[in-house]
């Protein structure tokens, strides 16, 4: 009886110690685990997105994109595209904070050597800028920024751009011409808005452009951030990012070509 009390006592002290290591064992695992999360799993990343603005205003133009005699598809303004509350025929006009800003065109495929950009007010019968401009590629998005010699948007006016592929830069008609077109505002951020840029980084100007709808700065400061560092991959998943959001996935690997200045006529 004295034995199988002690032996009873024994296996009653060894399941017990068995039990608390296995209790112990068991509370200790989500700890590690939680830990190896922590230290291992890669931070996910917000996608950059364009906050289109509200109804802007418009007017009644054409569509800013055909084709013509030396290309065999449209060119096209790259822009993001109308609400859905606008008029089939009315035009959005996009906003910008700069006074010389940059306008993209994608063209995909011309044998034309030249382009003509023209810069109009808003009533259209006043032509502010012309300028030929040479193509040093004949396919991808094309950009032009006003020059440092134009006086520069005005705040709170509205304005009209062109630019069209010269075919026959010889020929007097202009009609056969692919045109890709668009209207800009330039206007003045909020308070808050001014004090975000001036503490901000180059990355982080484009997060702030992009949060309050101002397109061509945001495509110009991302283009010249890419451009400057083509290995950063996070700029190149920003790029294709922003250009989804815009309805503009097709354009996204598409090389930025700037354009080269050729003659120029300041009216």
């Amino acid at each position: 009886m004295l034995k199988k009390s002690l032996f009873l006592l024994v296996l009653g002290l060894t399941l017990s110690s068995n039990l608390l290591l296995t209790t112990s064992a068991a509370t200790a695992v989500p700890v590690l685990r939680t830990a190896q999360q922590r230290r291992f799993t890669p931070r996910r990343r917000s996608l950059l997105r364009f906050k289109v603005p509200g109804i802007r205003g418009s007017r009644n133009l054409e569509a800013g994109a055909a084709r013509g005699e030396c290309t065999p598809q449209e060119i096209s303004a790259v822009l993001p595209g109308k609400p859905k509350a606008m008029k089939t025929r009315e035009i959005p006009i996009e906003l910008t904070l700069s006074d010389r800003p940059t306008f993209f065109v994608n063209v995909p495929q011309t044998t034309a050597a030249q382009a003509l950009f023209l810069l109009r007010n808003e009533a259209g019968d006043e032509i502010l800028l012309e300028k030929t401009l040479n193509l040093t590629a004949n396919n991808g998005i094309l950009s032009y920024t006003l020059p440092t010699d134009f006086p520069g948007l005005k705040v709170g006016q509205k304005y009209r751009w062109r630019l069209s592929l010269l075919c026959d830069p010889t020929g007097g008609d202009r009609s056969g011409d692919p045109v890709a077109s668009g209207w800009i505002e330039r206007v003045e951020p909020s308070a808050v808005v001014a004090q975000q840029l001036q503490l901000a980084t180059d990355k982080q100007r484009v997060l702030i452009y992009a949060d309050n709808g101002y397109w061509h700065d945001t495509l110009k400061t991302l283009a010249d951030l890419r451009a400057a560092n083509p290995s950063d991959m996070t700029l190149v998943r920003d790029w294709l990012d922003l250009f989804q959001s815009v309805g503009l996935s097709e354009l996204a690997n598409r090389p930025v070509i700037p354009f080269k200045a050729g003659t120029a006529s300041n009216i």
